[in-house]
């Protein structure tokens, strides 16, 4: 008589080679996930950069120091970007909130500053997926 089938012992140990599959492959994904929600917050200070620089082209060179400032055709700084409305921060899935003359709250990652916010000038920073802030400032080049 002949039996066919798998044994006890040959079961445990596929079942233990998917978990250290599991082990290894897990963190990298969350890793991976954070590079690229830190990139698409890299995207977003971008975004508003491109703003910033549409709110100057129509208003002098002077740009927007707090959220509600206008420019000379009566568009906030919102309004200039694509969609005219805030990106989306890639963490929450909500809009990005932008800090005007302060940089952005530690631990809320995704949050973009604006700091300074000034007529002559703007440097953009962000928080990363770690809640620290990123190695990357946009500015006006002052």
């Amino acid at each position: 008589m002949s039996r066919k089938g798998f044994t006890l012992v040959e079961l445990m140990i596929v079942v233990v080679i998917i978990g250290i599959l599991a082990a290894i492959a897990i963190p990298n994904f969350n890793a991976l996930v954070g590079r690229a929600r830190e990139a698409s917050t890299k995207r977003n200070m971008h975004l508003l950069q491109t703003g910033a620089e549409d709110f100057a082209a129509v208003s002098g060179g002077r740009y927007p120091d707090n959220a509600t400032d206008t420019s000379d055709d009566g568009l906030t700084l919102e309004q200039h970007l694509p969609n005219r409305l805030f990106p989306e921060n890639p963490f929450t899935q909500a809009m990005v909130t932008i800090q005007f003359d302060a940089d952005p709250s530690a631990g809320n990652p995704g949050e973009i500053g604006f700091n300074p916010a000034t007529p002559d000038s703007y440097r953009i920073k962000a928080q990363g997926a770690d809640g620290a802030p990123i190695n990357f400032v946009l500015s006006n080049g002052i």
